[in-house]
């Protein structure tokens, strides 16, 4: 309550009281009038993605809360039109769960408590990794019980997390001997005699153990009290928890038993409704049996279900059936759900743990149900799809439906050889032209996802292939064409001849109405005029895109467009754009681009602090198209400037050049092989450097935007010169040129200045590129620009204004915090006679108010008016996690716990 939260490990054996715990925990949570979310995990739900966190947190279709109904949907999408599965996105479905928690936390203090973690499914777990990073910063009470023990890797990780950020661990041991005769007096009525004693003392401690030893003995009538005496007649056994569950089950009725059997398959919970569909059993029967498992304490009401009493009741109870009885029941169970219409999970829960096919009616079902599992869980669809599909007819049309389904499950899940393999085999036998389209589509992006295949004409035969058959519409054919034109682009960099093929499905698609293609088309063009350095074109055409038709790089494409012209705070904007739509998350690739053009258009515009803070954005998601290599360089860069060498280097070893340069390589490649020029550099090695500044001219430039020559080539041309080079320097001149005469009017023309500015020793030029730097919001540039002309002006006896030159690229170091850069402006000072040089960073301090960015004081400003991580990031146009990363590097910094230590201070200083 007063703002600061955190997270609570309880750990311990089965049975040893966790749940019991738990249990008073919550009563006490709920008696201080906070919002409070609790949820038990289920082992046989432990494969079904976001199960523990949305029982936790009632994410359910029918909520009366829209945004948890919203978000159920996503969890559990739906079959769209074509029978394809809508799947959702992992990372993006977790995001869109720390920003229901987050928005929870704005209404008033939240507790979040999870039992039985262990069987939590590793989507959850990733929701709790991230809530529990979050717990320091909101008013957020997170509980977790796991059971000790051997544990899944990423529990490990999440356990270990934890730990090093603090968390509470309650470790719950057995209980010590006067507890256990404590316990002992009063479940017997009276204290417990030498022979209950000597079996208690196989239960070590486990408070469950002994409950259920003494119930297993009352219920055999082998105890009895003589007045302040409990004893029992058995002198031997049970000597294991197992036993003493099953001795206690004897003694129910056999119905009763048989139906807990059948419960026990079922999961933790289950309904009576459920129960009696599964085993065709009349409810009004059922109901009778279950009385007396309640009475005889297996079962207890959770809710509107019902509950064993300890999962190791329900394990107790399967183990005392056959394998082979138990998978046979498992495929009666399977079949008699889906008969009666009950969620495709619960029947897949069944079907999957029985080798027996399940003959037509498993079939029909799986036909009808196979594209919803498999966009909730591709693991188990797979699973179901390789033991049924094998031995069915192929001409039958339900068998060609799931084959193509396989297929596209088995390219999502990664499993790249055999979707190639099952989607070419059933393109052989499939009778039906839209399936054979589908298994086209399949076979375009298992080669275009390939990475030794990109940039092969592949891709290229496979997309005019599948436009030129028969069986595509034309809307499918304009389809087709686009991914084509985008190839040559972006893969083979022919630009001349992919905006030949984009505007021909540009037009046909106009006609059409088709405006899938049409947009993807637009946003090809705009990507070739990039390529062209004709970035306002770029903007109109990106302009023309429909609205509401998503093409997932049109924001970024914009970025590059809006800082190529020098509209830096546009440029950001864009980049930080969200990219998702009201119907579906942002996926973890768009957040990962994002993360990753924001970072390069902040690093281009000066904005460094703030390029950090979505480089580690970025790198905390899964990467994707060797997005993470361009995190590194951003990184790298900054790192270098800042005369930060071990960290450069650590993001350079993580990230290795490839070589030869590539054409699908443009980009991310590019920028790391601008940080490893960089780098040379920085070591000294001047040739080194001059080849890859050279390299990024050439090879990469062509493949990118204006700026891949607009800041690499004075380098070049600079470093030739150093080593005196002068033909090449030159070449890499007429080089620049060149493309200036092509490139939108003025666009290269910084660039032009500065290498005829070192070419011809001429301080007016590399002056007027340093101005024209400064109006495109290129800070280093310029100062780098300045610092050439203050050489060229040394070299002709022009002290004062050298020194002048000097001075204004130090105020633009200065400002990045450029310490390398500084040094070198002061050891040329020295040489003019300058002792005392300009003062480089004061190497802001690692902790205290100092410590804080500009960004992060923001933000800290914005906490003490009270906003949310929501509203910050609406108020500064960036994503949550990027106010995620600058709440915990302030908290950090101050060596505070909570959101209202940091308001309080920032009020302090906004005095």
């Amino acid at each position: 309550m007063a703002g600061q939260g955190g997270v609570v490990f309880v750990t311990g054996e089965a049975g040893i009281g966790k749940t019991t715990l738990v249990h008073a925990v919550l009563a006490r949570l709920r008696s201080l009038q906070m919002q409070v979310y609790s949820g038990t995990a289920d082992m046989l739900e432990a494969r079904w993605p976001f199960s523990a966190i949305s029982d936790c947190l009632q994410v359910y279709r029918r909520s009366p809360d829209p945004e948890r109904a919203r978000l159920a949907v996503q969890i559990h999408p739906e079959i769209d039109g074509t029978g394809q599965p809508a799947p959702g996105d992992d990372i993006g479905l977790v995001q869109q769960v720390i920003a229901l928690v987050e928005d929870d936390c704005e209404q008033s203090p939240l507790a979040l408590v999870l039992d039985d973690a262990q069987w939590a499914d590793p989507q959850s777990v990733m929701c709790l990794q991230r809530i529990g990073r979050l717990a320091r910063q909101l008013p957020l009470l997170v509980m977790v019980a796991i059971r000790s023990g051997p544990s899944t890797p990423q529990l490990q990780h999440l356990m270990a997390t934890w730990q090093q950020r603090g968390a509470i661990i309650i470790a719950l041991g057995p209980l010590e001997q006067p507890q256990v005769e404590e316990l002992l007096t009063n479940l017997a009525g009276a204290s417990a005699g030498p022979h209950l004693r000597r079996l208690a003392a196989d239960a070590a401690g486990n408070p469950f153990y002994l409950t259920a030893l003494v119930e297993a003995l009352t219920a055999a009538k082998a105890l009895s009290v003589d007045g302040s005496q409990a004893e029992t007649t058995h002198t031997g056994g049970p000597h294991s928890l197992h036993e003493v569950i099953t001795q206690r089950l004897r003694f129910l009725p056999g119905q009763v038993v048989e139906a807990l059997r059948a419960a026990a398959l079922l999961g933790s919970r289950f309904s009576v409704s459920e129960l009696a569909a599964a085993t065709g059993t009349p409810p009004h029967e059922l109901v009778a049996c279950l009385e007396q498992a309640e009475q005889a304490g297996v079962l207890t009401e959770a809710h509107d279900q019902l509950a064993f009493r300890h999962d190791l009741v329900r394990q107790a109870l399967e183990q005392t059936m056959s394998v082979s009885a138990r998978q046979a029941m498992h495929t009666r169970l399977g079949l008699a759900l889906a008969g009666a219409g009950y969620p495709a999970e619960r029947v897949a829960d069944q079907l999957r743990r029985s080798p027996t096919a399940p003959g037509h009616a498993g079939l029909d079902w799986l036909d009808g149900a196979a594209g919803h599992l498999a966009a909730r869980n591709r693991k188990t669809a797979l699973e179901l799809f390789e033991r049924i599909l094998p031995t069915t007819d192929p001409a039958d049309a339900r068998v060609q439906r799931l084959y193509v389904l396989w297929a596209e499950t088995l390219l999502a899940q990664g499993r790249a050889d055999q979707c190639h393999k099952v989607a070419t085999w059933s393109l052989e036998r499939c009778q039906d032209p839209a399936l054979r389209t589908r298994l086209r589509w399949t076979l375009l992006r298992h080669a275009n996802a390939d990475e030794e295949v990109r940039g092969e004409p592949t891709v290229l035969r496979l997309a005019q292939q599948a436009a030129d058959h028969p069986d595509a519409t034309p809307a499918e054919r304009l389809r087709f064409l686009a991914i084509r034109a985008l190839c040559l682009c972006n893969d083979l960099g022919e630009h001349a001849r992919a905006a030949q093929l984009a505007e021909q499905v540009r037009g046909q698609a106009a006609e059409l109405g088709e405006q899938t293609a049409l947009s993807q088309a637009l946003a090809t063009l705009a990507l070739i005029e990039l390529c062209r350095n004709q970035p306002s074109s770029a903007l109109a055409l990106l302009e023309e895109i429909p609205h509401g038709r998503r093409v997932r790089v049109a924001d970024t494409y914009r970025a590059h467009a809006l800082l190529e012209l020098g509209r830096l705070p546009e440029a950001v904007a864009a980049a930080r754009q969200s990219s998702a739509w009201p119907a579906e998350p942002e996926s973890a690739a768009d957040m990962l681009w994002r993360h990753l053009y924001a970072a390069y258009v902040q690093f281009v515009g000066g904005w460094w602090d703030d390029a950090r803070a979505e480089v580690e954005a970025g790198q905390e998601l899964p990467d994707y198209a060797g997005a993470h290599r361009g995190l590194h360089g951003v990184g790298a860069l900054i790192s270098l400037h800042r005369d930060d060498p071990a960290t450069a280097e650590a993001h350079l070893d993580f990230s290795p050049l490839r070589d030869p340069y590539v054409t699908a390589d443009a980009f991310t490649g590019s920028m790391l092989r601008w940080a490893h020029a960089v780098h040379a550099q920085h070591c000294g090695r001047t040739r080194q450097a001059l080849e890859l500044f050279e390299q990024l001219c050439r090879h990469d430039a062509p493949d990118n935007t204006a700026l891949w020559l607009a800041i690499p080539a004075p380098e070049a041309v600079r470093l030739a010169l150093d080593v005196g080079e002068h033909d090449r320097a030159l070449d890499i001149q007429a080089l620049v040129l060149e493309q200036a005469k092509q490139a939108e009017p003025g666009l290269l023309e910084p660039a032009v200045l500065a290498c005829q500015g070192l070419l011809e020793q001429d301080a007016d030029a590399l002056h007027t590129a340093a101005g024209l730097c400064e109006a495109l919001h290129r800070p280093l540039t310029q100062a780098r620009c300045l610092e050439d002309a203050a050489a060229v002006l040394t070299r002709r006896g022009h002290r004062d204004d050298a020194c002048r030159q000097l001075r204004q690229a130090a105020t633009g170091y200065q400002q990045l915090e450029a310490a390398w850069d500084l040094a070198r402006v002061n050891a040329a000072l020295r040489t003019l006679g300058v002792r005392q040089g300009v003062r480089g960073p004061r190497g802001r301090p690692s902790h205290g108010w100092e410590a804080l960015t500009a960004t992060e004081r923001k933000v800290a400003d914005l906490i003490a008016q009270g906003l949310s991580n929501p509203h910050i990031a609406e108020r500064l146009f960036i994503s949550r996690r990027t106010v995620q990363t600058h709440v915990s590097h302030i908290l950090a910094k101050l060596g505070m716990n909570s959101r209202v230590e940091v308001a309080a201070l920032a009020a302090q200083h906004t005095k």
